[in-house]
């Protein structure tokens, strides 16, 4: 534990010495004061077209999102690519080097790191929206206000309640490694998918690399994208009951799969903050504006359940504030994606262990 507890220390110095060195002169924009009923006119006035790449990994991932806002705003439409974070980040970066335009304007993903690097480099837009005051300052930009998180995510233990039950599912890492599980647990690569990846770096840094190695042996059925283990589970052709690498939010059951909170050890879980960011070359940058007062409004952020990333919105009956080190914290895995060195280390030493991600992109592969 001392290596990890160095490793965030390290990661959360050098991240905040980037930050101070980035900006010539730190604007001090205000808070947005218009209602979204002005800003929706200026949205629909500017063309009523909006632009958004968000990470995911099933196309009608944020299909919801998409229908919440136009039936919000009927005239405006809205164009929304879901893809893996670090794709996005692709195609925006070349997009940038080859025509100087970012080609979208809104961005949300998982890839806090490039939010830093993109505000480097002078690419994005300091904006407040309204509520600014209400997110918390380790998941927004705070000094210039380029970025911040507009949603949690969180993955942690789930079964199958077809395949078993509240009494004998895991809901701590070590459990997966009891010999009734072998062949019966489905994973994502972490090699895949960074939040994935830190998953297993604290269950190594945690419980040691032969955790590591027990947790491999026990026949586990390893796929791209974390909705896959969600399909996986619910497919009742197979055997596999249980995962850590999914997000199901806490239905009770109700969809087929029940979500469980760790007792004591936390390390097979992770959450954090979407970061979200207006691109300054947005072509249409009202509607962007308008899209991020939307969602991070108290009705959108009621309406979304689980952990709220305002201060003023209630959290889902049963949650607690998830600010709380040692168990659930988001910067920790935030300060682990900044340090690009240790992510790509530890990505190579498990693909070694089980090699590289097999089968089409989980977007492509009707899963």
């Amino acid at each position: 534990m001392l290596f990890y507890s160095l490793l965030l220390a390290t990661s959360l110095l050098s991240g905040s010495v980037a930050s101070d060195a980035t900006v010539p002169g730190k604007q001090d924009a205000g808070v947005e004061t218009r209602s979204l009923d002005e800003l929706y006119d200026l949205a629909v006035a500017e063309g009523g077209q909006l632009v958004v790449r968000a990470g995911g990994d099933e196309k009608n991932q944020q299909a919801s999102t998409v229908q919440a806002f136009q039936e919000k705003f009927p005239k405006i439409n809205i164009t929304l690519t879901v893809d893996l974070s670090k794709y996005h980040d692709s195609v925006i970066d070349r997009s940038l080097n080859q025509t100087g335009l970012a080609g979208t304007d809104v961005a949300h993903l998982q890839t806090l790191h490039d939010f830093i690097r993109w505000k480097e480099e002078g690419r994005l837009l300091s904006y407040k929206p309204a509520g600014w005051d209400q997110i918390p300052d380790d998941i927004k930009d705070a000094d210039d206000a380029t970025y911040l998180g507009i949603v949690y995510l969180f993955f942690t233990n789930n079964f199958a309640t077809a395949k078993t039950n509240v009494s004998e599912a895991p809901t701590e890492f070590l459990d997966y490694l009891d010999p009734k599980w072998k062949g019966k647990i489905v994973s994502t690569y972490p090699n895949d998918d960074d939040a994935v990846l830190f998953q297993f770096f604290k269950i190594q840094q945690t419980h040691g690399w032969d955790a590591i190695f027990s947790f491999i042996a026990q026949d586990i059925k390893w796929v791209r994208g974390t909705a896959t283990p969600t399909t996986t589970l619910l497919n009742n052709n197979n055997d596999r009951a249980v995962t850590f690498t999914t997000e199901n939010a806490f239905t009770n059951g109700s969809s087929g799969v029940f979500q469980q909170l760790p007792k004591s050890d936390f390390s097979d879980s992770v959450i954090w903050a979407q970061r979200a960011a207006i691109f300054k070359t947005a072509e249409h940058p009202n509607a962007a504006k308008l899209y991020l007062n939307w969602f991070i409004s108290k009705e959108q952020q009621v309406a979304l359940g689980g952990w709220s990333v305002r201060n003023d919105v209630p959290q889902q009956a049963g949650l607690k504030r998830t600010h709380r080190p040692g168990q659930f914290d988001p910067p920790a895995f935030e300060r682990f994606m900044i340090d690009r060195n240790v992510v790509e280390r530890f990505r190579f030493q498990f693909e070694q262990l089980i090699g590289t991600a097999q089968g089409l992109s989980p977007l492509d592969d009707d899963l």
